[in-house]
């Protein structure tokens, strides 16, 4: 989550109880189609493998069910915009895999976590409070984020800190970078911050920031998944950290063969 904190950095999750039942439907109807659409060959009739990843191997991911149809969707996603090459596909899913771990969602309490381990992430912004001061405030999440958020990226007080908050797959913060990838992606989510956790607006998002908008022509030709992982991590944290993590999240994925 150390993603946008200090320079463009890391809500509520949609209701389990309807993202599991519209999951269930859309599932079978899923099941359904790949059985009509598969060849001989395993091939569906779109020309991706039934799995949906094109070359990109999941395999030994683990991922559930939620998981492996969002990361189809933003493999079809990058896919479209041109990005084809499968070690920087795997680049890009290693970061939002350490971010999210492909489930967008609002970012998280910090009541648990510690005043050391908080102090260390918001320095000047929580420095002038005592330990009891901090343990009061942030078992409050929303004065917590207006406060550790009050002016960051575009943030003008008020209530800003808690409406634009870490959220998506890239835990995107606040009102500056709202209001830039609205634009970007054409959805208001300056207006409405939590479209930020569909995954169709997620994936558009984070797929903007990682690539800045550039042509997929003016990445490196990636031949290994760990310089790619690299690669988009700096990107990802504005060259401040991450590689070690989307490193490791690169493992659960590979090139087919």
């Amino acid at each position: 989550i150390e993603f946008i904190r200090e320079s463009s950095k890391q809500a509520n999750v949609i209701s389990e109880v309807v993202r599991h039942s519209d999951y269930a439907t859309r599932k079978t109807a899923e099941k359904s189609n790949t059985l009509k659409n598969t060849n001989k060959d395993g091939d569906d009739s779109t020309g991706m493998s039934s799995t949906s990843t094109g070359k990109v191997d999941i395999s030994k991911g683990n991922f559930d069910g939620e998981q492996q149809e969002n990361i189809s969707s933003l493999i079809d996603s990058m896919t479209k915009l041109g990005i084809s090459n499968p070690n920087t596909q795997i680049g890009i899913l290693s970061v939002i895999s350490k971010e999210s771990g492909f489930k967008p969602k609002g970012e998280i309490s910090y009541a648990g976590t510690s005043n050391s381990r908080i102090r260390s992430i918001f320095g000047s912004r929580v420095s002038k409070l005592s330990d009891s001061q901090l343990d009061k405030l942030k078992s409050d999440q929303k004065n917590f984020f207006n406060l550790v958020y009050a002016k960051t990226v575009g943030n003008q007080g008020g209530e800003d800190g808690w409406n634009f908050r870490g959220r998506g797959y890239n835990q995107l913060t606040g009102r500056a970078n709202y209001k830039k990838y609205s634009s970007i992606i054409g959805e208001d989510l300056v207006g409405n911050p939590e479209l930020l956790n569909k995954p169709e607006v997620a994936s558009k998002v984070a797929i903007a920031f990682l690539t800045k908008g550039k042509s997929p022509s003016s990445f490196p030709n990636f031949s290994d998944k760990v310089e790619a992982a690299k690669y988009f991590a700096n990107i990802n944290a504005g060259g401040h950290g991450g590689q070690s993590e989307a490193i490791a999240a690169s493992n659960k994925f590979n090139v087919k063969s």
